[in-house]
């Protein structure tokens, strides 16, 4: 390891580990996991330079060689690099080589730097490894391959002060990382490991916003006693009480549980047919839309869902499954 002197944040936390990532224009990123809890502190510099201590102006001319990177500083009791390593592929672009958002270059390129002893390098490319085989298996039938290169950190040069904590002091920067994705920090990182588990249908349709075949999902036709909850935060949304047979294709109910654990937005995505999106509000996910067509005597409205976005819960697995205080509301329901 060359420049060892330079490449390590100064800390006195025996517990924190150190963790270096590439992903574009290093203003935002930086940003971005200031917001993970369990950072402690982040710096932005120029990774496997072949010039010793490189200026901006040299690294973005490209003769460098180096990679616009961000050390970050974290403790492993709060967030592990596991965790890390899925928020960052989650934000980046990890299928665009030399390239993220507006920013074009070899010094924009994506990586996950290994560092330290070789036992400590193996680790951490098993894990780097693990991640993007999970990334590459959501996207085996268009066969991309990810970006991102795994490869020993030759060194690291912190860059000048005037790009450390960018974003802080011009809050009006460029960034390629949106500031939607930067105030959802927090809860994406309580969410992304569930996220990362989901079959390929429910990733598509609940981070893309994607809609699964009509009559040929789960719960179209379930018309049993229970809850449907979100399949990623596990919070309860809809009861059996309000499904009924729209004749749509997709699970419809007439009401939430609860309004206020629903988020709806305006979707203009079908040229000519604007439509109300809902979101669940605790994990963000796509759940489907609403529409004003719903039985009258229901109260009018048809919450479409997607059975991918939901769980079902029967009533007899209630308290089992920790609902035991909605076995009431169910039974309500079917009285």
């Amino acid at each position: 390891m060359s420049n060892e002197a330079n490449t390590v944040a100064s800390n006195d936390d025996a517990n924190s580990r150190v963790a270096y990532f590439a992903g574009g224009c290093f203003w935002g990123l930086e940003e971005y996991f200031k917001k993970v809890q369990g950072v402690i502190t982040t710096r932005v510099g120029y990774a496997n330079s072949s010039v010793v201590n490189p200026s901006y102006e040299q690294v973005c001319s490209g003769a460098t060689g180096a990679a616009e990177t961000v050390e970050v500083l974290y403790n492993p009791d709060f967030v592990s690099l596991r965790v890390l390593t899925l928020l960052f592929l989650d934000v980046i672009d990890p299928w665009s080589v030399n390239r993220q958002g507006n920013d074009v270059g070899a010094q924009y390129r994506s990586g996950l730097y290994l560092y330290g002893s070789d036992e400590q390098q193996q680790e951490q490319k098993d894990v780097f490894r693990t991640a993007i085989a999970q990334l590459e298996a959501r996207e085996q039938l268009s066969g991309k391959e990810c970006a991102v290169e795994v490869v020993p950190l030759q060194n690291f040069y912190a860059a000048e002060d005037y790009h450390q904590d960018y974003l802080d002091k011009n809050p009006q920067g460029y960034c390629h990382i949106s500031v939607q994705a930067m105030l959802r920090v927090p809860q994406r990182q309580k969410y992304i490991e569930r996220i990362w588990q989901l079959s390929n249908l429910s990733y598509a349709v609940t981070q893309n916003a994607d809609t699964e075949r009509p009559f040929a999902n789960t719960y179209d036709r379930t018309f049993e006693p229970g809850i449907y909850v979100d399949i990623v935060s596990r919070k309860p949304l809809f009861v059996s009480s309000t499904k009924f047979d729209s004749g749509c294709g997709w699970p419809s109910f007439s009401k939430p549980i609860n309004n206020d654990d629903l988020v709806e937005v305006a979707d203009y995505s079908l040229f000519g047919r604007p439509r109300i999106e809902v979101r669940a509000k605790d994990s963000d996910i796509h759940l489907g839309h609403v529409f004003t067509d719903g039985p009258q005597d229901m109260g009018g409205l048809r919450y479409c869902m997607n059975s991918a976005s939901l769980e079902f819960i029967p009533l007899e697995d209630l308290e089992e499954k920790g609902y035991g205080d909605l076995i009431e509301l169910v039974l309500q329901g079917e009285s």
